[in-house]
């Protein structure tokens, strides 16, 4: 018994080209793989950044400096999808910085006020402005969630198994206008499409505990056998 069924980058291609252009077992063109693997790394970034992906988090905070008077500074992270925690190393503590939006900096009257930075607005990408502005060079630690990997030809592409399905109908559904397929599959397709995205984001949602499952058409059964024998 074995759990650890995927399919790499290629397979998915076939399997979608099996669908769109009917190749079956026939080995995929090189132009027509090329069309499908551009079409997963497109869906792959779109969805991560929709939150219907698993949580893929960094397991250990990435340090960066800062810089004494100098309010901007680059955790060097080039994969941040949005970060979920920041600190100040003060001394051997990690003060908790609270990340705020634009609207919560915009409010701040003292943007020039130096200290321990208490807030940051992340910027995007790898910046953070900090306020207070650091008054003294110091560290932060950041912990966030990461953009999906690229996909690479003979490798498992960054998605979740329980997910394959719905990124295979997600792909067919994207390249059917690339393969001129009939507007009324296409309208089919994209009916499966959005099922299969919805069902992405119930496969994605966190699962910490279970509760117990009640099994209704028991619970029915024996309220009606029970009312069969109270009639009898």
């Amino acid at each position: 018994m074995t759990t650890s069924f995927t399919l790499t980058r290629t397979q998915i291609a076939q399997r979608v080209l099996g669908k769109v252009i009917k190749i079956g077992a026939t080995t995929a063109a090189s132009a027509d793989a090329d069309t499908v693997y551009q079409a997963v790394d497109l869906r792959l970034k779109e969805a991560h950044k929709l939150g219907i992906f698993w949580r893929e988090v960094t397991s250990v905070p990435v340090t960066f400096s800062l810089t004494a008077s100098v309010a901007t500074a680059s955790a060097g992270a080039g994969d941040i999808l949005f970060p979920l925690s920041l600190s100040f190393v003060n001394g051997s503590l990690d003060d908790p910085i609270e990340i705020i939006g634009v609207p919560e900096y915009a409010a701040i009257t003292d943007k020039n006020r130096s200290g321990n930075p208490e807030q940051a607005l992340w910027k995007g990408g790898s910046e953070f402005i900090f306020h207070p502005i650091p008054s003294a060079n110091g560290t932060a630690k950041v912990t966030y969630e990461k953009i999906a990997d690229d996909t690479s030809a003979g490798a498992a592409v960054d998605v979740d198994v329980s997910m394959l399905r719905c990124l295979i109908d997600l792909v067919k559904y994207d390249v059917a206008d690339d393969y001129g397929v009939p507007e009324p599959t296409q309208t089919r397709w994209r009916v499966e499409a959005d099922k299969a995205e919805k069902d992405m984001r119930k496969l994605g949602a966190p699962r910490v505990s279970y509760d117990t499952v009640r099994v209704d058409d028991y619970d029915s059964v024996t309220s009606r056998n029970k009312t069969d024998w109270h009639t009898s």
